[in-house]
């Protein structure tokens, strides 16, 4: 298989998908022939699905890790958040649901501002948030090690920094993650995708982005592949940062060139613009004989894949909680202004989500809102709803 993003992470794994994961993964592979599974010819199209292995999935219940000990919010604070690009699709909309969220806090928030997808810019607004003597600062997978010399200036100033989305880079020198760690990201997509094909020797193709997220999640998706599916043939490419925003990719168009209808069973995106770009080029070339699971469940593939819409073409998302990652980060900054312990939200869940459970997790604006979230960090701060 020929491999594109260096060497494999060694992040620990959530033992209780892994766990399910086995089950399901014994289940897709054992009704492999069967009746069950559909016709096993390659393309999987609507067909293959190993309904079993996917109920089992679907029914599992996914818990978020809620703070147990109250704090306080102290008075007023100013917050910079940065994050690393709003030109591509759903980023803006994620970037300001979680801005709404901060300024909940009653603290003055600066921002969303637009990193640009470039590491410099980036650097720079971190250089300004530490001259304007911010209290704080979020960035959305800005990576510590991508924008050193600004983050050191944070340091020496004092300035805790909060980083989401930054695996697999890991909390230390006065920065935070919250994020899911590749692994319990992609556990359970890839028992999403083998229930799907239903086939043991399937084809899939794993896309990766150049972001180091992404080549994390990428590299998870690859191992777990090869260990749950070994006669599968499994490939990756690489989405590129250019095609962001594009109508098109060439390297989609190739994709669907290289494996011509009945050659290919599913393709792992690693985003929703990505995803976007590679159905809209599917449907245009009439292309229906595979399935496509999107990561982090953002919209509007989210709405789409609740909603039916594209099917059977998108088959499903392993999404996330954009928002509980929002009230995560006003808890762990509060928790650093205060001296307390920081709770670990380094290693958020994720769900699966396919048709059949997607209106469990994803509301009007594709967003999974946990029942009763606000609420439950509300009367840990001491703030009425």
């Amino acid at each position: 298989m020929k491999r594109l993003f260096g060497a494999k992470s060694g992040r620990r794994k959530s033992a209780r998908w892994s766990a399910v994961v086995a089950v399901v993964a014994a289940l897709a592979l054992a009704g492999c022939g069967s009746s069950s599974a559909g016709d096993n010819s390659g393309g999987s199209g609507s067909g293959n699905v190993d309904e079993d292995a996917l109920d089992e999935l679907l029914s599992q219940e996914v818990e978020l890790p809620y703070p147990t000990s109250p704090t306080d919010l102290g008075g007023d604070r100013n917050i910079t958040y940065i994050a690393n690009g709003l030109a591509a699709g759903g980023n803006a909309e994620v970037a300001e649901a979680r801005a709404e969220i901060y300024r909940k806090s009653g603290w003055t928030i600066e921002g969303p501002l637009d990193g640009q997808f470039t590491p410099s810019v980036q650097a720079t607004l971190v250089e300004q948030a530490v001259l304007k003597g911010a209290d704080g600062i979020i960035v959305d997978s800005i990576f510590p090690s991508q924008a050193p010399a600004a983050f050191k200036s944070a340091r020496d100033a004092g300035i805790p920094i909060v980083c989401t989305h930054c695996q697999p880079e890991e909390s230390g020198n006065d920065v935070y993650m919250i994020q899911p760690s590749a692994e319990s990201l992609t556990e359970p997509q890839i028992a999403l995708v083998l229930a799907a094909v239903g086939k043991d020797d399937a084809t899939i193709v794993v896309v990766g982005a150049e972001f180091d997220s992404s080549k994390a999640v990428a590299e998870s998706q690859l191992r777990l592949l090869e260990e749950q599916c070994p006669g599968c043939e499994i490939a990756d490419i690489t989405f590129p940062t250019s095609d962001l925003g594009q109508p098109t990719s060439p390297a989609f168009t190739n994709l669907l060139r290289e494996y011509p209808p009945g050659q290919l069973d599913a393709v792992i995106t690693p985003f929703a613009p990505a995803t976007t770009v590679l159905l809209n080029l599917a449907e245009q070339a009439g292309r229906d004989d595979f399935k496509v699971v999107n990561t982090f469940g953002d919209a509007p593939i989210s709405t789409q894949i609740r909603d039916g819409e594209r099917a059977p073409l998108l088959f499903g998302d392993s999404i996330i909680s954009q928002l509980f990652i929002g009230y995560a980060v006003i808890d762990t900054l509060a928790r650093v202004f205060n001296g307390e312990e920081v709770p670990d939200y380094s290693n958020l869940p994720a769900a699966p989500i396919a048709q059949q459970n997607a209106a469990d997790y994803v509301n009007d604006d594709g967003l999974w809102v946990p029942e009763d979230m606000e609420s439950k960090f509300f009367e840990l701060w001491g703030l009425n709803n």
